[in-house]
């Protein structure tokens, strides 16, 4: 339903509501008048009866009918609609199966009959659509539903068409839904879409061992979405098109994925974080909104998707230290040219700096300790906690302060609960005197800045 067509429905319940007014106080109007001349024609003195209390005017008996209207509608407009599409689907699904079990019918004709009762659905959402546009999206989407079950089981189950015909057929499918939903206005048209285009499309990959087809097909999907979410800004289809996306190429990755398949790996991997970055930044960017927190939360799964995916690709399923330390510090790296980039381009965007900048800590952390051991991990946090320290202090970010004697404090505890027993005398010595100090430090400067702060704002008022 458009915009236009959502503000006339509404007005047209106003109006309703209006004259349903209007024809009581009519009413009340009629009976005061009658209540007048009576007292009048009694004891003929200009005295006018008081009219028994009535409830208020916003208590008319129609807004009554419209509660019982709200469920009604929901019963009638959507529940209905949905058990009915879902049943409908679900017999023809039966009748499929029953002419299969008995031999009825070859294979050529039951596809055919499949297809045919999804072309009689198309049409008539089409010509249902000026009147009943709910009712049309139903079964519209009933009969993409049906084209997906019929082109997969044309190619898996009786081997009909090729691969490439059956790619083309629900690539067709895929854009008639996206741009069918952007018609409708109805994300739940383009969520349909998405459940046949990454569904039923990786049982054929699966069945054909090729990934690289199955994903770039995926990579397609996932533009169209970023188009729909563009246009739309339907985010709650991103989030579960980027959920689907990675989760099946994590599964691929752990099951299916050898090392000879790293540079295609490499390259959807890109793909997908690119277009997901896209998808959570683009929109807000392009029309100058501020980036809200659920943009923020998209590219946080995002990037721990990518880097859960990039250890499973490089390792090869099965992680270790120098394999996991290269990963983790080209993560680090790319937070931080992200987080440099976000400082120049995009000032006011504090947040987003705020999570490329911690991102990147963490990622130098977990690097430093998968790189080295010993002392040496030791004291490279303990150099990154001054340098984050000082940052702090300079640009006045509390929870990079914060953040420095956090990790200072887990230093301490590492070297407490794991390192006591493998360091020598010499290196107990060195890290406890370094730590000892590194924390009076902080204190002192902590409380000086918490002073030369407190001593400025006093001075300025």
């Amino acid at each position: 339903m458009t915009e236009e067509q959502r503000k006339i429905q509404h007005l047209e319940e106003e109006l309703e509501k209006l004259s349903a007014q209007v024809d009581f106080f009519k009413k009340e109007v009629n009976q005061l008048k009658e209540n007048c001349h009576f007292s009048e024609t009694a004891s003929n003195k200009k005295e006018y009866a008081i009219a028994p209390a009535k409830r208020n005017s916003w208590e008319i008996p129609s807004l009554k009918r419209e509660s019982s209207a709200g469920l009604e509608n929901f019963i009638g407009l959507n529940l209905l609609h949905l058990a009915g599409i879902v049943v409908l689907v679900a017999g023809i699904s039966i009748g499929v199966k029953y002419a299969v079990d008995q031999e009825l019918i070859s294979p050529g004709m039951r596809v055919i009959l499949a297809y045919a009762a999804g072309v009689i659905l198309y049409i008539l959402s089409v010509r249902l659509k000026n009147k009943y546009e709910l009712f049309s999206a139903i079964l519209f989407s009933g009969a993409m539903a049906s084209f997906y079950f019929t082109t997969y089981a044309a190619f898996s189950y009786y081997q009909l068409f090729s691969f490439g015909l059956a790619f083309s057929i629900m690539a067709a499918i895929t854009i008639l839904t996206a741009f069918t939903a952007i018609v409708y206005n109805r994300q739940e048209i383009a969520i349909l879409g998405m459940t046949g285009a990454y569904g039923i499309p990786f049982l054929i990959s699966a069945n054909s061992d090729r990934a690289d087809l199955l994903f770039a097909y995926i990579i397609l999907i996932n533009t169209g979405i970023v188009f729909l979410s563009y246009k739309k800004e339907w985010k709650g289809m991103v989030r579960l098109a980027m959920l689907v996306s990675w989760v099946l190429f994590i599964g691929w990755a752990v099951t299916r994925y050898e090392a000879s398949m790293q540079q295609s790996a490499v390259l959807i991997m890109t793909a997908f974080y690119l277009l997901f970055t896209l998808a959570a930044f683009g929109f807000s960017i392009k029309r100058k909104h501020p980036i809200g927190i659920i943009e923020l939360q998209l590219f946080l799964i995002n990037s721990v998707l990518t880097y859960v995916a990039a250890l499973l690709v490089f390792t090869n399923s099965k992680i270790d230290d120098v394999s996991a330390a290269a990963v983790t510090g080209v993560a680090c790296f790319v937070f931080t040219i992200q987080a440099v980039l976000v400082r120049f381009l995009l000032p006011a965007e504090k947040l987003l700096l705020n999570y490329l900048s911690s991102f990147a800590v963490v990622s130098l952390v977990f690097y430093v300790g998968m790189q080295w051991d010993g002392v040496i991990v030791t004291m490279a946090w303990l150099v990154i906690a001054i340098a984050l320290f000082i940052v702090g202090v300079a640009s006045k970010m509390g929870w990079l302060r914060l953040l420095s004697i956090l990790l200072t404090g887990f230093t301490l505890l590492k070297l407490v609960v794991i390192d006591r027993a493998n360091f020598t005398t010499i290196e107990k010595i060195i890290s406890y005197i370094s730590i000892g100090v590194l924390l009076l430090l902080f204190s002192f400067f902590y409380q000086r800045y918490k002073q030369t702060a407190a001593e400025s704002t006093n001075a300025a008022q």
